[in-house]
């Protein structure tokens, strides 16, 4: 775990907000686990979960380009390509897009493979899976109760876990939502007590004039 957040710091030595901070380090350390995990193999449906919370966690980030660049760094630091990363979650994205309903998204070749390497002891699961199948029924509009339960059951994934890591999820985004709300507040409250000191400064200026 050490190695993995050193390589992040020295890859990305800058101060980050510490709202995203915090979320950065949970993530790495919960990620850093799975990676290492002997069992482990690369999925596309993990990295479009990763890209969906990394680019939920990180709406309304100060720069754009900073931010970029903190995917970049962080996904290095696991080992990984973060343009495949990308590339692999738009790709998945796109066919959730397209697919229109639950039966089209079931025969997705990702959830087969999962399913595949899991029977062969070749798979790690990680709230990323977890994530990765909400976002598919999301962008494929497939809204009916149990069709979460199919695609847990085409992936080889357990539901009442799967439904454990995505209330997690969902808690984690509300927490988060509330972080940012309180340090527009404080923000909003520094700037009008600098415009205030300016006034009074300006006031005390022009009366010894």
């Amino acid at each position: 775990m050490a190695d993995t957040k050193r390589k992040f710091v020295e890859s990305y030595p800058f101060p980050i907000p510490s709202i995203w901070s915090v979320a950065v380090n949970e993530l790495l350390a919960n990620q850093h686990f799975v990676r290492y995990n002997t069992r482990y193999s690369y999925s596309k449906l993990s990295s479009l979960g990763f890209v969906s919370v990394y680019d939920q966690l990180f709406e309304g980030f100060p720069s754009d380009e900073e931010k970029a660049k903190i995917f970049d760094c962080f996904v290095e630091a696991l080992d990984e390509d973060p343009e495949k990363c990308r590339k692999d979650a738009a790709e998945l994205a796109k066919f959730a897009k397209e697919a229109g309903g639950v039966d089209a998204l079931l025969a997705s070749p990702v959830l087969a493979d999962i399913k595949s390497n899991g029977e062969a002891n070749k798979f790690a699961y990680s709230r990323y899976d977890a994530i990765g199948l909400f976002r598919m029924l999301e962008l494929g509009g497939a809204t009916e109760p149990a069709a979460l339960e199919k695609l847990a059951d085409a992936a080889g994934l357990n539901l009442k876990k799967v439904n454990g890591d995505l209330s997690m999820y969902k808690g984690l985004l509300s927490k988060l939502a509330a972080a940012k709300e309180l340090q527009k507040e404080i923000f909003e409250r520094e700037k009008r007590k600098t415009a205030e000191r300016l006034a009074k400064k300006e006031a005390a200026n022009d009366a010894t004039a």
